[in-house]
């Protein structure tokens, strides 16, 4: 298949809405490899794992007998076979290249669930899937799967990196068609001095940000690298609008892209700021930006 990254939303808008999907959200593991908040490797750290099976037909027959049948996913052999992956990830320890990182982490489990590579081909890394694959579903139309560190962030509630990929049966054989690949580093709570009004200048407020790196899949972990430049520069800002702040961040880590992202650099950011005591009477104010690297570097 195309090993070119599709944007997330674009991939999701023509798979449309699947008729059934099953998902585990959120099921706890420990991992030891990926870099932690500190950039250090190998140290055993929490991860969330969530997976979304969508299909492309309803499950008719597990419906009418009252019983988990071929034509769905079973969730908890689901959350067993993603277990009985990372229990094999931890076991095999450093390899002679070092530790592996978050997205080598996300390879095992696809491959192991589907017997594809995160681009369709039918080994990973000259690997072949460590067991048959687990999804055989005749009706499997889409997996999106997302990895969550919620202790590799010093100052926000984690990094993630979610991959996603439709699916179609060829002559019996499952194909992918369409992927893609997001990091995201999710809610960075940074004092920040912003604002318009005369007291807004006389101090810093918490500015709570969501930073999404989408169509990038890459060899080495670089959440660590990346929140310092976002918190740098909140850290400097004197801006008086969020709409200044989001493009300042945008143009930041484009640059900052530039020098560690290998092969094509038009990655698509999304940045989203909230002020939580700006408004007295609601909850949060919000301004998000949607721009790719190459146009935010103009």
């Amino acid at each position: 298949m195309d090993k070119s990254l599709s944007l997330a939303p674009e991939l999701q808008s023509r798979l449309g809405r699947s008729p059934a999907t099953i998902r585990v959200k959120n099921l706890q593991v420990n991992i030891k490899g990926p870099a932690d908040a500190w950039n250090r490797k190998g140290k055993q750290q929490p991860m969330l794992v969530s997976a979304e099976v969508s299909l492309s037909k309803p499950f008719i027959s597990s419906s009418s007998t009252d019983a988990v049948e071929g034509d769905t996913v079973h969730y908890g052999l689901l959350s067993k076979a993603i277990l009985a992956t990372v229990d094999r990830f931890n076991t095999k320890g450093a390899s002679s290249r070092g530790w592996e990182n978050l997205q080598g982490v996300l390879d095992d489990i696809w491959i192991d669930l589907t017997g594809l590579d995160p681009f369709g081909a039918s080994e990973g890394d000259g690997r072949p899937a460590s067991t048959k694959p687990f999804l055989t579903a005749e009706s499997l139309h889409h997996l999106r799967l997302t990895l969550l560190l919620p202790k590799a962030s010093l100052l926000g509630q984690g990094i993630s990196i979610t991959y996603a990929s439709s699916f179609n049966r060829n002559s019996g054989n499952l194909d992918m068609d369409g992927h893609s690949c997001t990091l995201k580093l999710h809610g960075l709570r940074i004092p920040t001095l912003i604002g318009v009004n005369d007291n807004e200048r006389t101090a810093r407020q918490v500015v709570a940000a969501d930073v999404e790196v989408d169509r990038l899949y890459l060899g080495e972990d670089i959440h660590v690298g990346l929140e310092s430049v976002v918190v740098k520069t909140m850290n400097e800002s004197s801006f008086e609008t969020l709409e200044a702040l989001a493009t300042t961040l945008a143009r930041d880590i484009s640059q900052h892209l530039e020098g560690v992202v290998p092969g094509p650099k038009n990655q698509q950011l999304t940045i989203s700021l909230e002020k939580p005591t700006a408004v007295p009477l609601a909850e949060v104010v919000c301004v998000e930006l949607c721009v790719s690297t190459l146009g935010a570097l103009k």
